[in-house]
């Protein structure tokens, strides 16, 4: 199950590096070494992280006690092995860590990149790491960690993903605030956040699927301080003891156990068990984003609302939901325009797609009803979404122009 483990966390744990003093990404000398950023806020040719790799590595030779050089390799190999490896084998990493950790050990870096190994490859059993006191020891030092550099932005992602496993909520607001002022995070990804939760009860579950829809959620509650009475769960990351042990807690319920089986199918099925067992155990309203990676088996009891499918035993009016949604909480002028830079173009507009989708049932309706303006203003919002989401495929645009004009 590592390898499943590591695919599922691959958006959760990113790791990005480097603040020396270097040229943007690919912009300068092919020989200059450039920051590594995580794939989800810009993404390259898998040349060239390949070609930074081998950069990061002539710098980490001439200078073992660079820190920064250490991690930009490590990130840099991570990105090319995803994207030229099927089965995403991380092994050739773990070289990189072990070089490291003799390099500069009791580190910034070492407690850092020992707890992304972790996520990524995993330890040997022989490895003292692979302890259960071995384990704890990682997480205790990413933490300390995390407080050697609050400061460290390009961090947050996995210092987020670590305090999520260990429930530290007041290191974890603090970072969350720091991370919303630094206005790092994309304002699209926050306002498409907005829009998931203004349409949720005040003790409502919704149940994520990755980094983009978590942390954005996570940053409107302790960046901003709304919408604080939802819990927000990771589905993919209910497979960490820690984290699952976390959440239910937080709950009030019993743990459900951990994951069984060894085949990518048996740990679907567990973590939908999973997933039905915590709502069952709260007796909560449950609600899923859009964004999941495959229909879960209890998709029939999913109600679209919107953006947000509500999870229910009867039927209901879920239209009238979705109508109430789009004409009355939504904030939709940023899908029109912005006035800040896009710092998340690889995932911010393709995420704007799902209006497309998530609305058609409410485009169709206001045409059968025969509510022009209202359906004007729905079809022209969606036909902007695409005209701006440059960074996919012709095809896939032209599926979504197909769904529109269906």
């Amino acid at each position: 199950m590592r390898k499943r483990f590591a695919f599922l966390l691959t958006a959760l744990a990113v790791m990005t590096t480097a603040k020396a003093a270097l040229s943007d990404n690919g912009k300068n000398d092919d020989d200059t070494p450039q920051r590594i950023v995580s794939f989800v806020k810009e993404e390259f040719p898998v040349e060239w992280y390949a070609r930074q790799a081998e950069l990061w590595r002539a710098v980490t030779e001439r200078e073992p006690k660079n820190e920064e050089a250490w991690m930009a390799l490590y990130q840099a190999t991570r990105y090319a092995i995803k994207f030229t490896d099927e089965h995403e084998d991380y092994s050739p990493l773990a070289d990189i860590w072990k070089a490291m950790r003799k390099a500069v050990p009791d580190s910034y870096a070492d407690y850092r990149l020992t707890y992304c190994h972790a996520q990524f490859v995993g330890f040997h059993d022989g490895e003292p790491e692979a302890q259960p006191e071995g384990m704890e020891r990682t997480m205790r030092n990413m933490v300390k960690a995390i407080r050697m550099r609050p400061d460290e932005v390009d961090a947050y992602p996995e210092y987020v993903a670590c305090l999520m496993k260990t429930g530290e909520k007041e290191l974890m607001d603090d970072i969350l605030k720091r991370w919303y002022a630094s206005g790092t995070f994309s304002a699209s990804l926050l306002n498409y956040a907005y829009n998931e939760m203004i349409s949720l009860p005040d003790d409502a579950l919704i149940f994520t699927n990755g980094d983009v829809d978590t942390y954005s959620k996570l940053i409107l509650q302790g960046g901003k301080g709304l919408f604080a009475g939802v819990k927000v769960v990771c589905a993919p990351m209910l497979w960490s003891t820690h984290y699952r042990e976390a959440v239910c807690r937080e709950l009030g319920i019993p743990d459900c156990g951990a994951p069984t089986g060894a085949t990518h199918d048996e740990y679907d099925a567990w973590q939908e068990r999973a997933v039905l067992y915590i709502i069952s155990q709260t007796g909560r309203p449950a609600y899923f984003g859009a964004g999941a990676k495959r229909q879960p088996s209890f998709a029939d009891k999913l109600y679209s609302e919107g953006l947000v499918s509500r999870y229910s035993d009867r039927r209901y009016d879920n239209l009238a939901a979705k109508r109430r949604n789009y004409e009355s909480r939504y904030l939709t002028d940023y899908l029109y325009e912005t006035f800040v830079p896009e710092t998340y173009e690889a995932s911010a507009y393709r995420l704007n797609l799902n209006y497309i989708p998530c609305l058609k049932s409410l485009l169709d309706w206001y045409k059968e009803e025969g509510d022009k303006e209202r359906y004007r203003e729905l079809y022209g919002m969606m036909m902007t979404i695409l005209r701006r989401t440059e960074n996919v495929t012709w095809e896939k645009r032209q599926s979504y122009y197909d769904e529109i004009n269906r």
